[in-house]
């Protein structure tokens, strides 16, 4: 298997393998910080509601109950019917969060991209991405999505090196994980030696493996004024921001150290929709 690049359709589909399936199949949020930002749209999660990169279904579990609309894309076939075996009744499509055509303008209360979905996503496709989530949004609807941070522990990232320091629950956790699974912790290496060629700086954001998934993916990381500008751009204005933790975050300040951060998002009134 070749370097897993952001956006092709190896890629798309490798998140549809056996092994991503098994770790994914989950229920419940993922952090404190998600559970927050999901108590803050309590009121439009009861409306239409748009769930991008559905994966294995872990947000069908929290959002389909209590919405009066919902629909959930995910652009691996593999992931699609993972999460269509789970909720047979629910609306689940196979579909690319850069192409919401199919969907009409101004019509869902909540969009939700959980997970740093958006991150999966090459650099020069996440505005489309981003704009193409404020079309479809009501003039008052929410969006909440997550993205990883450059100043965080995350990035950068190897193998042999984990970020946080010896006496941190996150080194802990990892050094654990690597014992249990030793096979893991030698194929993360071979991955991660692969995958590192894919790495690509810019202004405000890098892309890099990512210690998930034994570092098959290439994640996308940003400051976190590189984030609120980028929303920005797109005509989406930040009302809340949470960190992993669950702590409020100031998103007028330029850095974070948060591994990432959930955004809550609205419509900017004074730029025109899209038709």
């Amino acid at each position: 298997m070749g370097v897993m690049t952001h956006g092709d359709a190896a890629h798309d589909e490798d998140w549809g393998d056996d092994e991503v399936l098994a770790e994914l199949v989950v229920d419940g949020t993922t952090d404190r910080g998600e559970q927050r930002a999901l108590d803050a749209v309590a009121e439009q999660a009861r409306g239409a509601v748009l769930d991008l990169g559905v994966g294995a279904g872990r947000t069908t579990s929290l959002l389909a109950p209590d919405a009066s609309e919902y629909v959930a894309v995910d652009v691996a076939p593999g992931m699609v019917a993972a999460a269509r075996r789970r909720f047979p009744g629910a609306d689940i499509r196979q579909g690319d969060a850069r192409d919401l055509h199919d969907l009409p303008a101004a019509h869902f209360d909540l969009v939700v991209f959980s997970f740093n979905g958006l991150d999966a996503l090459p650099h020069e496709d996440r505005a489309t991405a981003l704009e193409q989530m404020r079309r479809v949004l009501r003039p008052d609807g929410r969006l909440v999505l997550s993205e990883l941070n450059i100043d965080g522990p995350s990035f950068d990232e190897r193998p042999w090196h984990i970020a946080g320091g010896v006496r941190s629950p996150r080194f802990r956790f990892h050094v654990l994980e690597a014992l249990r699974h030793p096979g893991r912790a030698v194929r993360a290496v071979r991955t991660y030696r692969r995958t590192r060629h894919a790495s690509t700086d810019g202004a405000g954001w890098a892309t890099r493996p990512l210690r998930a998934h034994e570092f098959r993916f290439v994640a996308h990381f940003t400051t976190l004024e590189r984030a609120v500008a980028e929303l920005r751009a797109a005509g989406l204005a930040v009302v809340a921001a949470y960190a992993d933790t669950g702590e409020g975050v100031d998103w007028t300040a330029a850095h974070t150290d948060a591994d990432y951060v959930h955004f809550v998002c609205r419509p900017q009134a004074d730029r025109p929709r899209d038709r």
